[in-house]
């Protein structure tokens, strides 16, 4: 009976340059004919709601409340003074389909968006958070595949034929008097309303809601269709081409037949994070021309991602921006929303790819500097030129380095054969000479030093093993980093590239599983920070892992390993993981993880039932605990203890 809303987030701007549109009438993604199309305007800070069709409904002329939403204008719905009643006339057939722009205050709280009415009783009604049919009773919460935003674009649609033809009105943001339903009136603020009488077709609504879309800043990620289109139909950015880049989708540009001019957006999900304006030198931007920009949905903690680069975040961006004729792009970050301790004597460091493919090679890349991290003003790149190669799309991300730092790259070396392995470097910043010192991690013992005027150098020849790398300029600005050389050939683990935490739970990692005989030390690291020197690993946090892993031939491997989260949080009940079962040689582990710190012990009871030996622990959450059964052969009793229960294993000692 009733098809799903969709959320989505999108921003717009006005750019006060000749708009040059048609004479034809514009019409949201040349989508007719709307039933109601209901949007604000201002005058100065005056703001008043404005009908553009011809039907007529309560909707009150007086001055309004507003602010700018993604630089349009916005009316601050106040249902005690706001009335918004759209008659949607006499029928038996109940045909609509609707698109509310909005933003709520408390995305947590349930409110009316809508009620669809009879005379006597309401029908149906829209929350921010699921839809109602009053008429059987039942309602359909909407899918949460992103955790609640306060911006949204709400899309619901309904074919229902009624046995007696009644006249109908839909009401936005009121709570109903008649009828005692739970949720709270609407509070927040009201851009755009679109109602027809007729189910749209799926092209017709994918058109709508990209307009709706790059206008407000909102994307359109949980829609079916992520695609968007312009008022042609034609595909305007292709989710197939921006794989892991389908978060906070966000564009500017221009299309007449829609009487959409977007000069200016910030997407909503981090509303003001990243602002992005398109400018022309001849105040002319082409119809139809559109600049996309997006980003991986990671996170804006500031920690090591790789080696040979400076800290910085996992968030990256792919903006795809071609510059015919005279236009440009004006970039604006806000750091406020970068999260973390920040080195002392920084910069933020923006770090571009303009190949497009995000490996961020020497070649492709190139860093700019831009503000200090003592600073809280935005930080600005105005005209910037990002299709340097040309290929219409880049990559960026952000980086944290001091005024001088160098990036470092490894060529493996051959295990057994000294100095077959390469560090290659690239100084940025700093005022030459140089004077590059490498000694072995955590020494004195120099293994070269030597001065130099370029900034750059490869071949540095150096076996496997682990160096402190350090430049020092003319002014006496010091970097040092840690590097790894590992060998092209060794033992590699049976581990995977990528794990996912599911529903909070930890994971258990062992690196000496199937492994060949053999004396193995293992080394783990998590963001680039040494963590453990076990082969075994709990692991309950997301992120890059890294295990280094050296065999009897002294040969070193690296594996990198990527864990993800569904986002879900532990269940209730404990998780308590016993490895091996059956024990060849009395030797296990148990990975224990509870909901929340408790005191636990773990007993072990011979086959005959005596205690044979008894571990406590004090206030743990997640431990790896790893003992071994010294007696006969046999099925042993192992009980852990806790808060939350006990949990009994027969363990096997073969």
């Amino acid at each position: 009976m009733y098809k799903k809303f969709f959320s989505a987030f999108v921003f717009i701007s006005l750019l006060t340059v000749n708009l040059g549109f048609s004479q034809q009438k514009p019409l949201p993604g040349a989508v007719s004919e709307p039933y109601f199309w209901i949007k604000p305007k201002n005058i100065g800070e005056n703001y008043y709601w404005e009908n553009l069709t011809d039907k007529q409904g309560k909707i009150t002329a007086a001055r309004q409340n507003g602010k700018a939403f993604n630089f349009n204008p916005s009316i601050v719905f106040d249902t005690a003074q706001d009335s918004l009643i759209l008659p949607l006339g006499t029928d038996s057939k109940r045909r609509q389909t609707i698109f509310m722009v909005y933003k709520v205050k408390d995305s947590l709280k349930e409110q009316f968006l809508w009620t669809i009415n009879d005379p006597n009783k309401i029908l149906s009604t829209a929350t921010n958070k699921r839809l109602v049919d009053l008429k059987k009773y039942s309602y359909q919460s909407y899918q949460e595949k992103i955790k609640p935003r306060k911006a949204n674009i709400h899309f619901f649609q309904q074919n229902i034929t009624d046995s007696v033809a009644k006249s109908s009105s839909l009401t936005i943001g009121q709570k109903s008097k008649a009828e005692k339903l739970p949720p709270a009136e609407f509070t927040g603020n009201i851009s755009e309303i679109l109602v027809y009488n007729r189910v749209l077709s799926g092209a017709e609504t994918q058109r709508a809601a990209s307009y709706l879309a790059i206008k407000y800043g909102i994307s359109l990620s949980q829609f079916d269709n992520k695609n968007y289109v312009n008022s042609l139909g034609q595909t305007i950015w292709d989710v197939e081409k921006h794989k892991g880049f389908t978060s906070s989708i966000t564009a500017v540009g221009r299309d007449d037949v829609s009487g959409l001019l977007q000069a200016k957006s910030s997407n909503m999900i981090d509303e003001g994070l990243l602002t992005i304006e398109l400018k022309s030198k001849s105040e002319k931007i082409p119809d139809n021309y559109f600049a996309f920009w997006s980003d991986n949905g990671k996170e804006l903690l500031v920690k090591k991602q790789e080696q040979g680069e400076p800290v910085g975040i996992s968030r990256e961006w792919q903006l795809d921006f071609a510059n015919p004729s005279d236009l440009s792009l004006s970039w604006t970050f806000n750091p406020k929303y970068i999260k973390g301790t920040l080195p002392k004597d920084t910069f933020y460091w923006l770090l571009v790819d303009y190949s497009g493919k995000g490996t961020y090679d020497e070649n492709d890349s190139e860093y700019i500097r831009l503000g200090s991290t003592s600073s809280t003003e935005k930080l600005v790149l105005n005209d910037f030129d990002w299709n340097k190669q040309k290929q219409g799309t880049a990559k960026f991300t952000l980086k944290i380095a001091p005024q001088m730092f160098s990036r470092v790259s490894i060529t493996e070396a051959v295990c057994g054969v000294a100095g077959s392995g390469e560090l290659n470097y690239t100084i940025e910043g700093g005022e030459a000479p140089y004077t590059v010192t490498v000694k072995k991690e955590g020494s004195e013992t120099i293994v070269k030093q030597w001065n130099q005027a370029a900034k750059s150098k490869s071949g540095l020849q150096l076996s496997s093993g682990t160096y402190d790398y350090i430049v020092k300029d003319a002014k006496g600005n010091l970097y040092s980093e840690t590097v790894f050389v590992a060998d092209k050939e060794g033992t590699s683990p049976n581990l995977k590239s990528e794990y996912l935490l599911t529903d909070g739970n930890a994971l258990l990692l062992d690196a000496s599983k199937d492994l060949p005989n053999g004396n193995y030390q293992f080394e783990w690291f998590y963001e680039g920070n040494f963590i453990d020197d076990n082969s075994k690993i709990l692991i309950d946090q997301p992120g890059i892992y890294e295990l280094r892993l050296t065999n009897n031939q002294e040969c070193k491997t690296s594996k990198k390993i990527a864990v993800a989260t569904d986002g879900k949080e532990i269940t209730d009940s404990s998780v308590l993981i016993l490895y091996p079962n059956p024990t060849p040689d009395g030797k296990f582990s148990i990975a224990m993880q509870f909901p929340k710190k408790t005191n636990a012990s773990v007993s072990i009871y011979s086959p005959t039932g005596s205690l044979v030996k008894q571990k406590q622990f004090t206030q743990i959450e997640t431990y790896l605990y790893e003992d071994s059964i010294h007696g006969s052969n046999g099925m042993y009793l192992l009980k852990v203890t806790s808060d939350f229960g006990t949990k009994t294993f027969k363990v096997i000692v073969k």
